[in-house]
């Protein structure tokens, strides 16, 4: 895997908008995060038009991404947003320039098709983390972001709230949001699992819409070959007034037979502190907690 080079005070960050339109004061309050930070940020050419729900055309929006990973001063990108729209730009991506320009991207919910796609096709570590819209209102997940882009991960470690099945499982490191591995399904993008440990969050999705996603997973053969799973906090995922099952209890029942360790609830991607999650470098989970077994920078 091609690793990035670690962040440093003063380096120059690359703002995109990759999917959804976005709005003028959540950038400029994100960014004000970074610069006080220590460092320099630049905004995507195209970051603020709109094209119905999506920021600018697909060609203004790959444009902006791919002009980043062009630029040697740019040293991260991080997308302000989510939404829709970044699966549109997967056949516009110019591969063989991700392969020689290898950076720091962060994202995390619909940005999961760029953070799977950089992973499989440009053999390249991504991030799984806090997007530039709402940092201002998450400075801890902000300074968590910060230290694992800098390289900073000694003490690095996350906990799971409860586990589903127990033992011990290592692999490169996958996933992202459910949803949207789900809509790779049956396509040329769709994740790879195979003697992987993957990686699952949502957010406000019901219980019996988890259900049918993992469902159409194990029936694609994602859930077979796999050497554990790790899923987030799942937020929102709650069932309504009327019902009584659990988001939990369908992850309990989906793999009561796993012969490999599953853990439920990291915080990372929709939830309350958002950490950063790298992929692409070779991870343990064990019990309850997942540990990283490399650095996802270079010095």
């Amino acid at each position: 895997m091609h690793k990035p080079a670690a962040l440093r005070p003063g380096d120059l960050i690359g703002i995109v908008a990759p999917g959804a339109a976005v709005e003028e004061p959540a950038v400029r309050a994100g960014a004000r995060v970074l610069e006080q930070a220590g460092y320099r940020v630049r905004l995507g050419a195209s970051l603020l038009k709109q094209t119905g729900f999506l920021a600018g055309t697909d060609r203004d929006r790959v444009a902006d991404l791919m002009a980043m990973f062009a630029d040697d001063e740019v040293r991260a990108i991080i997308a302000v947003r989510g939404g829709y729209g970044s699966g549109r730009l997967l056949p516009l991506l110019d591969m063989d320039l991700l392969r020689r320009r290898p950076k720091i991207l962060v994202g995390y919910s619909d940005i999961t098709f760029l953070l799977v796609e950089l992973v499989q096709r440009a053999d390249m570590v991504t991030f799984h983390g806090p997007m530039l819209a709402g940092l201002e209102k998450n400075l801890e997940g902000a300074a968590a972001l910060v230290r694992m882009l800098s390289g900073d991960t000694a003490d690095w470690s996350m906990a799971a709230s409860a586990i589903v099945q127990p033992g011990t499982g290592e692999g490169l490191l996958v996933g992202g949001c459910l949803s949207i591995l789900v809509a790779t399904l049956g396509t040329p993008y769709a994740i790879e699992t195979a003697g992987r440990l993957l990686f699952l969050e949502d957010v406000n999705e019901k219980p019996y819409r988890i259900d049918r996603m993992l469902t159409q997973l194990r029936q694609a053969g994602k859930l077979d070959e796999v050497v554990g799973v790790i899923f987030g906090e799942m937020a929102g995922c709650t069932a309504g007034a009327d019902e009584s099952v659990t988001v939990l209890d369908v992850v309990r029942a989906a793999f009561a037979g796993a012969r490999y360790p599953v853990a439920f609830g990291v915080a990372t991607g929709h939830g309350r502190v958002a950490m950063t999650l790298p992929l692409g470098i070779r991870a343990r989970l064990a019990g309850e907690r997942l540990l990283l077994l490399e650095s996802p920078v270079v010095d």
